[in-house]
């Protein structure tokens, strides 16, 4: 609940575009039915609810809660997870509201990215690009939370940062294919590959 309630607060815009691929123009069919999965899976843990917009770091060679992840947070996402909110709250979900959020959050892509490291500082100064054929592509807004222990501590993972990146879609061909590099303070370079079409 308190990462959801982050994400919101976070969340200063989603990408709207106009196109006929997965980010593409909310239609009122699709709000229903980001709204019903929502609804639907209300019960689901979060991880589970948000799977299907995760992407593991290239290099990772086991998947499970301690591997390196980035989300994307899509038009559909932020109004399922709206939804999901309002349904484990027991407040009614209308299509108003939803229209409201896509306005409120029309233009950008957002992503969430959580990297582990060994000290508390491993996260200052990171630098996150987007690739896309030749162009690099700045954020125009981050939030870098710092550094917290993890579960884990003092196994590996010792330490994990939550941090948020905001992108102007325009920047972007949203058929195509992008590498969200994230360069640590170790100057290593963490990736994650988004094929941009198939996220709904």
């Amino acid at each position: 609940m308190k990462l959801v309630a982050g994400i919101l607060s976070l969340i200063i815009c989603l990408a709207v575009p106009l196109s006929t691929y997965a980010i593409a123009l909310v239609k009122r069919e699709v709000i229903l039915d980001a709204q019903e999965y929502g609804i639907k899976n209300k019960q689901m843990a979060l991880t589970d609810f948000l799977q299907p917009w995760l992407v593991y770091e290239e290099q990772a060679t086991i998947l499970n809660e301690t591997t390196e992840r980035a989300y994307l947070y899509t038009p559909y996402l932020l109004l399922a997870n709206d939804a999901r909110d309002k349904a484990r709250s027991k407040q009614t979900v209308q299509l108003a509201d939803s229209e409201k959020i896509l306005s409120d959050y029309a233009g950008c892509l957002v992503f969430s990215i959580t990297l582990n490291g060994n000290s508390e500082k491993f996260a200052d100064g990171m630098q996150v690009v987007i690739k896309q054929d030749k162009k690099l592509i700045k954020p125009y807004h981050s939030v870098i939370n710092p550094a917290l222990k993890t579960p884990w501590f003092p196994d590996q993972p010792q330490y994990a940062a939550h941090s948020y990146f905001y992108f102007r879609d325009q920047d972007l061909i949203l058929t195509k294919p992008i590498i969200l590099v994230a360069t640590t303070k170790d100057k290593y370079e963490h990736r994650f590959n988004f094929n941009l079409a198939n996220f709904k």
